[in-house]
């Protein structure tokens, strides 16, 4: 089967392991990496750190592997600057650099005192700063970081692919939907999917649900969730917050951790990578969250699972 590729993300502290893992990666011929950016991510936003500097170590030690910023947050980094360290990377790779932009958790950014605008016209924008500003010097594939339907189709009309993030396997062709098809057949359309492997279904189970409360809290999210036919369960999760309850995991239902995560034993992540494929994702990318302590160890598990 077609292998997935995966997030790796490099935490203080195991930055050389990580490394070593996408120079593994790229020995058994998995296709692509995604390195995030922290400003990016609910989780660890404490301990910001820049996805373009992992990016540029590892166009250096690997051959062949797909290294995209996965996503790199535009309120970082003016137009030019981006545009600068996205050729770098480019150039220095062969080619095998892809930039990805998006423009973050509007909670998240306010802690650093970022203030943001409207997403869409925001990202509009700043692609059109951002190709202005590199008029010498040539710029990566682009990739737009799109959780709902109108980014969708913003990446679509401006971009070479989209990103997205926890999608709900089901909600795939709705968000889609306004993409025409002859337009989808050149993007990459990629999806950074939850995988836990374990033996026993009932433990993975209780992951997602967790994940899934976790990211109900977030106000992006929680408009897609209830989007995607999840309303309820989005309602009763911010209600068990509000009332300080530990039962917040347990208004996540079945269907909607199996629908936007992938868990279980090897045969059963396989089998999920290829539905995913078969809804349209072209470039499924698999974030593995645990063991949080060891990141490196945690990708090259479930990397054994395509072997």
């Amino acid at each position: 089967m077609e292998k997935p590729g995966f997030i790796l993300s490099a935490p203080p502290g195991q930055r050389k392991a990580i490394i070593e893992a996408a120079q593994e990666l790229d020995r058994r011929e998995f296709p692509h990496v995604l390195c995030p950016h922290e400003y990016a991510r609910p989780h660890d936003a404490q301990a910001p750190y820049d996805c373009l500097s992992l990016c540029t170590a590892l166009a250096q030690a690997t051959q062949a592997i797909q290294i995209v910023s996965g996503v790199a947050v535009t309120y970082t980094r003016p137009p030019a600057d981006m545009a600068a360290a996205a050729s770098f990377n480019y150039e220095i790779s062969d080619g095998r650099f892809m930039l990805g932009l998006g423009s973050g958790y509007k909670t998240v950014l306010e802690r650093f005192g970022i203030k943001t605008e409207q997403p869409i016209p925001h990202m509009r924008r700043y692609l059109e700063e951002l190709r202005a500003a590199a008029t010498e010097q040539p710029l990566p594939p682009i990739l737009i970081a799109a959780l709902r339907r109108r980014m969708a189709a913003l990446a679509g009309e401006q971009a070479d692919g989209l990103i997205g993030g926890n999608w709900a396997l089901s909600h795939v062709p709705a968000t889609l939907a306004n993409i025409p098809a002859d337009q989808r057949d050149r993007l990459i359309i990629a999806n950074v999917a939850p995988v836990y492997l374990c033996d026993d279904r009932a433990e993975g189970l209780a992951f997602m649900r967790r994940l899934c409360a976790a990211f109900s809290r977030i106000p992006t999210y929680a408009a897609y969730f209830s989007e995607a036919g999840y309303q309820e369960e989005v309602e009763r999760v911010q209600a068990a917050f509000a009332a300080g309850t530990s039962q917040a995991a347990d208004a996540i239902s079945e269907r909607m951790a199996d629908d936007i995560g992938i868990f279980g034993s090897p045969h059963d992540i396989r089998e999920r990578v290829e539905a995913w494929r078969a809804a349209g994702v072209n470039w499924l990318t698999l974030s593995t969250l645990y063991p949080i302590r060891d990141r490196a160890a945690a990708v090259l598990r479930v990397a054994a699972v395509f072997d």
